[in-house]
């Protein structure tokens, strides 16, 4: 449970524009976050990037959870950084932050290029195979526990989708992702 001294006053709120009308949506998977990730919202999670256990990136994790709660049963599946030395562990705090199971179904089959400047088609291409997952196990019984994905941040959509193949493949059906923030529209051209 999210203690009293982690909620954002109003004016915390206003700053960093949570709570608004762009939290989540379908395109290009469902997905929510807890804010646009432009702004004065962008400089907090790039400063939780480089401080993950702050309490201000726990605090930040609490409430995504709280305004985005799950429903019971998913499994929460951590996207893995490409990086082996200094990958990024915001993809596993904010699974564990919202207290449900998670586990690493997914792994990197190969390092890609950075992102960073890559268009949507050039992040695609990127990512083609870059990820393999764990089989399902093959229970006729039980029906299939759906995952969702866990990430920092939701930009063109690429790592997501690529994520997403891997796992249905396997046999995992993906419900959607959950993230920190998403880079507004207008700036993709989405």
């Amino acid at each position: 449970m999210v203690a009293a001294e982690h909620w954002p006053c109003c004016l915390c709120a206003e700053e960093y524009a949570l709570g608004g009308s762009d939290t989540s949506g379908t395109e290009p998977l469902p997905w929510k976050a807890l804010g646009t990730y432009q702004d004065r919202f962008r400089q907090l999670v790039l400063k939780i990037k480089q401080q993950p256990q702050s309490r201000t990136g726990r605090a930040v994790i609490q409430l995504l959870a709280k305004v985005h709660p799950l429903p019971k049963g998913v499994l929460l599946v951590p996207i893995p950084s490409w990086k082996k030395k200094r990958g990024n562990p915001l993809p596993n705090l904010i699974a564990a932050g919202f207290g449900q199971p998670s586990t690493m179904l997914l792994h990197r089959t190969r390092a890609g290029l950075s992102q960073h400047h890559l268009n949507r088609s050039m992040r695609m291409h990127n990512l083609k195979g870059a990820f393999h997952a764990a089989p399902a196990p093959q229970t006729s019984l039980q029906s299939k526990t759906t995952v969702w994905l866990v990430d920092d941040i939701l930009t063109t959509g690429a790592t997501a989708l690529a994520a997403q193949k891997a796992l249905n493949k396997a046999g995992h059906p993906v419900g959607g992702i959950i993230c920190l923030g998403r880079t507004p529209a207008k700036r993709l051209g989405r």
